[in-house]
């Protein structure tokens, strides 16, 4: 649950659309601590609701502000490595029957 809330925090995203995006993704559900895919709901949306209202306000900084304290610095980072060996190149070489 404190995953989903963390996800729909990050990503501005609806109760439904967080469940929806978990159901899809299995980036969300490593995310949130699975290891494997899982092709079903982790819950349903309404539950996020009643989470949420159990905890409160000030549950919720208080699990973002550790989250933040944990990870501040990697989220803060200038710069990414991106490999891009895979990626599709659009270059043209002199020996394609195209050029003239």
């Amino acid at each position: 649950m404190v995953g989903l809330l963390l996800l729909k925090q990050l990503e501005n995203l609806s109760d439904e659309r967080v469940v929806l995006q978990f159901k899809r993704n299995p980036y969300y559900q490593y995310f949130c601590g699975y290891s494997n895919y899982m092709p079903g709901m982790p819950c349903n949306a309404t539950e996020l609701v009643h989470f949420r209202k159990r905890i409160g306000v000030k549950g919720f900084n208080l699990i973002f502000k550790m989250s933040v304290a944990l990870h501040g610095k990697q989220a803060q980072e200038s710069s990414v490595l991106i490999d891009t060996t895979v990626q599709e190149k659009n270059i043209t070489y002199p020996t394609m029957p195209n050029l003239h």
